[in-house]
């Protein structure tokens, strides 16, 4: 069992004695749940494959969500798009107040810096959507 792939803390194996499984079939019956709650209670005849069940239960639940290129796609899409918009409202405020050198170059780089800073802000606010917890 790969101790790496399920130590993420929300996919925990418990395996107990199932005694009315036990006492059924005349020797110790296992039972492997998971700390998720998500797992069918999975009865066992050893403890080696009730914990192979669990591994199996985690190696599904782990792993990157469905639809993730596209959520980053989008993501990316809009960061560029807010980028974008800034930088167009420093070139459009420099031609439009006539702007030259320094003042122009000020007024390029602040909005160039507005707009990556809100870009990433908006990566920062979106990554519970982009990659949600399981």
């Amino acid at each position: 069992m790969n101790a790496y792939l399920i130590d993420d803390g929300r996919h925990l194996p418990q395996v107990v004695i199932d005694e009315d499984a036990s006492t059924a079939a005349g020797t110790a019956r296992y039972r492997a749940t998971c700390s998720c709650g998500q797992m069918p209670h999975h009865p066992a005849s050893t403890r080696d494959q009730a914990l192979h069940a669990h591994a199996a239960h985690a190696s599904t639940r782990l792993g990157p969500s469905r639809g993730l290129g596209v959520r980053v796609t989008i993501l990316v899409t809009a960061m560029l798009t807010t980028w974008g918009a800034c930088y167009a409202t420093g070139q459009i405020i420099t031609h439009t107040q006539a702007l030259t050198s320094t003042a122009a170059a000020t007024v390029l780089g602040c909005s160039h810096m507005a707009g990556l800073g809100l870009a990433f802000g908006l990566m920062v606010a979106a990554r519970r959507y982009i990659v949600p917890t399981r």
